[in-house]
């Protein structure tokens, strides 16, 4: 295609009403391939592509109530992503009418591309949404992602699926464990091209190099493990064209790694040796993954033009509503954080609009995919297999004592107990276990659905909750994840120390006025978080647990 055609402790939470989403899980925030074959090779003349004005989404609109309507038969008339969300709705996509009502629709008004490259990125370790906030009010996750892929190869959309990397963040066994169940589905959803992040990048070598080697869709223009030299460019073919796929590491985030087995070149180095060479490949589309910043990622599409499409992380939480160009006429695509989105650029043999550009938020529309159940009950089990110390974390003293459970509260705090026994705080653990698949195993789940845990460390503290049989009486959000630790509280109230008796009681005691307010309110939110609560309001919360 010619260039010239294409367009565009802490206190926990007080609150616990309304969980909501599995972080990164991993990193809890306080609230502040293609689908080959087609027609041959289209063969045009090779000339820059000139961008018209910005790429802007399908119209979005919110749908009035409508009969249902027989499908129609597709033709070449027909939008085929009209045809995608009505083949969603009646093959029953979870709550799409709310979802579409909510979040906009999608494709509005769009003919079947030639091909579609779907571009994501960041997700930032969010393998799936939780559904602690409701499945309806989150999106993102990889059972959606690959439901999507899969919706569009069945309106018979020739596909590719790169990705900017960033799979994960912060550290561990269980990092490594959800770094290793992403790249297995990313290959399950047959993904082309993937870079790396700069947090993917802090993982052992040995299980970067084992990920690249089993794979063999990773892509790294500017970078060596192990002096192991990465694939430096991919060639993709699919809708009878040829895409040429590179990527690389700013050198913005290469300078905050601290990792001896990865060798960097600088950015602009590293392309000005493989550019050459993915020329020579006489590909219709060239494609550049910058895991970079947006201000890099600007720069080296202008340094290197001959990219017609540049994806970066590092922008705003969700991608914007249409991509920009630059002077060049390069496409600058941003794919938002935590894997809620994915970004779908469809390219057409139309000199008025070769280029349409939609962001697609991975919402309740999609139903979940069966192949990424699988995988996911797979994480859950081997969190289950190596337990809490096979995971590396070993529990750690609170400054203020041992844990004794809720039970220990209830005769001399009737009252309080009887409110707070009638709360969603009080069944947290029973919640998880009867998710699909159960999560009483996952650090990231049980840090905030059961008591003496640290919620945004994900460690456990000494004598806090171990599991459902082990400690039976720390199941739930219990009064000490608000109160702190009560044993010796307990203690003293069962001996004759009236002065230890009356010490132990003020620091139990939170008492709710104007000076403590912020404080109690900053201990909610650090489970009642933008990740796992995003609706939280303490005015609203409060009185429904008000003790």
């Amino acid at each position: 295609m010619s260039k010239t055609a294409l367009v565009s402790v802490p206190l926990v939470a007080i609150s616990f009403l309304a969980f909501s989403g599995c972080p990164d899980l991993s990193s809890r925030s306080p609230q502040s391939v293609a689908e080959r074959g087609g027609p041959q090779r289209h063969e045009e003349p090779e000339t820059k592509l000139a961008l018209k004005p910005p790429l802007a989404d399908a119209p979005t609109r919110t749908p009035k109530p409508k009969q249902p309507k027989a499908k129609v038969p597709q033709t070449a008339s027909k939008p085929a992503a009209r045809t995608v969300r009505e083949a969603a709705e009646k093959e029953g996509w979870a709550d799409a009418t709310d979802a579409v009502s909510k979040n906009g629709a999608i494709f509005e008004s769009w003919p079947k591309p030639k091909l579609a490259l779907v571009l994501t990125g960041e997700q930032m370790g969010y393998i799936e949404p939780c559904g602690c906030a409701g499945l309806t009010n989150q999106k993102g996750g990889l059972r959606r992602r690959h439901t999507l892929l899969k919706k569009l190869a069945s309106e018979g959309w020739p596909t590719v699926a790169l990705d900017v990397g960033g799979l994960i963040q912060r550290f561990g066994r269980q990092t490594v464990i959800k770094y290793q169940t992403t790249v297995d589905a990313l290959k399950t959803m047959d993904y082309a091209a993937v870079g790396f992040g700069r947090d993917d990048l802090k993982l052992p070598a040995g299980e970067l190099l084992s990920a690249a080697l089993n794979v063999n869709i990773f892509v790294a223009a500017n970078l060596k493990v192990l002096d192991f030299e990465i694939a430096r460019f991919r060639v993709i073919e699919a809708g009878g064209m040829k895409v040429g796929v590179t990527a690389i590491v700013g050198d913005t985030f290469q300078e905050q790694l601290n990792n001896p087995e990865i060798q960097f070149t600088p950015a602009r180095q590293g392309l000005a040796e493989v550019l050459p060479e993915l020329k020579a490949q006489k590909c219709d589309l060239l494609v550049l993954l910058s895991h970079a910043t947006p201000k890099e990622s600007r720069e080296l599409a202008g340094q290197f033009a001959d990219f017609d499409v540049v994806v970066t992380v590092g922008g705003a939480d969700e991608p914007p509503h249409q991509a920009t160009r630059q002077g060049s006429g390069t496409v600058l695509v941003e794919v938002g954080h935590k894997g809620m989105y994915a970004v779908v650029l469809g390219l057409y043999d139309d000199k008025k609009q070769p280029l349409r550009y939609q962001r697609v938020p991975l919402d309740a529309r999609f139903k979940d995919s069966p192949q990424m159940d699988q995988l996911l009950v797979s994480y859950q089990d081997q969190l289950q297999q190596l337990g809490w110390s096979g995971l590396g974390l070993t529990p750690a003293a609170h400054s203020r004592g041992k844990f004794a459970g809720s039970q220990a509260c209830r005769d001399c705090h009737a009252t309080e107990f009887s409110i707070w026994e009638d709360t969603p705080h009080s069944h947290a653990t029973d919640t998880l276990e009867h998710l699909s698949p159960p999560r009483q195993y996952d650090p990231e789940c049980v840090s905030c659905h059961s008591t003496g845990w640290n919620p945004q460390e994900y460690f456990p503290y000494a004598t806090g909750f171990d599991s459902v049989k082990a400690t039976p009486l720390l199941v739930g959000n219990g009064c000490e994840n608000c109160h702190g630790p009560g044993a010796a509280h307990v203690a003293a109230e069962n001996g004759g120390d009236s002065r230890l008796q009356s010490r132990l009681r003020g620091e139990m005691r939170l008492t709710l006025n104007k000076e403590t307010r912020e404080t109690i309110i900053q201990g909610c939110m650090e489970c009642h978080d933008l990740d796992n609560s995003p609706d939280f309001s303490f005015d609203a919360y409060w009185p429904q647990i008000e003790h």
